[in-house]
């Protein structure tokens, strides 16, 4: 008799293997979904990015909250610890004619907030910059990248996240004031 089949021992075998598997994927879960947090939070702000440079490279006008179009001048993103937190970021339209930064007159595109979405992920620090905040502008009407009050010698700026429970974990977004971002 030649029979096909498993023994008690090979599915015992089995069970204990998968049985494994999953002990390990289940205890690396938390730590894992906050690694995913803080790439999608990264990737999310690098985005955001790229959509205020390729509105300012389009030239496409403002519609306030009227419906009206505005003229604008570039578009960008805003940064700031003071007034903002380590949770928020601005996208903003510069009003024309623009100063290529980022303040009280300029419209306001959106305001990213990721504390409900993302609460264990912050802004841990804005690096090649002095102060805690950062403008980056996008201009249509001569294609230039400005970022504010960046440190002599510098050309980016760097925008580190990190996990709020441990702060060595990080990933960071890169804008050089040629226009190129770079997540790292």
């Amino acid at each position: 008799m030649t029979q096909r089949g498993f023994t008690i021992i090979e599915l015992l075998v089995a069970v204990a293997v998968i049985s494994a598997l999953l002990i390990i994927v289940i205890s690396n879960f938390p730590y894992t979904r906050l690694q995913f947090s803080l790439s999608r939070v990264t990737h999310q702000f690098a985005q955001d990015v790229s959509r205020a440079q390729n509105m300012a490279l389009s030239a496409v006008p403002y519609k306030d909250s009227f419906d009206v179009e505005q003229n604008v001048d570039g578009y960008g993103l805003y940064v700031d610890f003071d007034s903002l937190g380590n949770k928020k970021y601005i996208i903003y339209a510069d009003r024309n004619p623009g100063n290529q930064q980022y303040d009280a007159l300029d419209y306001v595109v959106g305001t990213v907030d990721f504390s409900s979405t993302e609460p264990e992920i912050i802004i841990k620090e804005i690096s090649n910059v002095s102060g805690n905040n950062a403008s980056v502008n996008f201009n249509s009407s001569n294609l230039t990248t400005t970022i504010t009050q960046l440190n002599a010698g510098q050309n980016s700026v760097i925008v580190v996240f990190a996990l709020a429970s441990d702060l060595t974990k990080t990933k960071t977004v890169s804008i050089n004031s040629s226009g190129l971002i770079e997540v790292k």
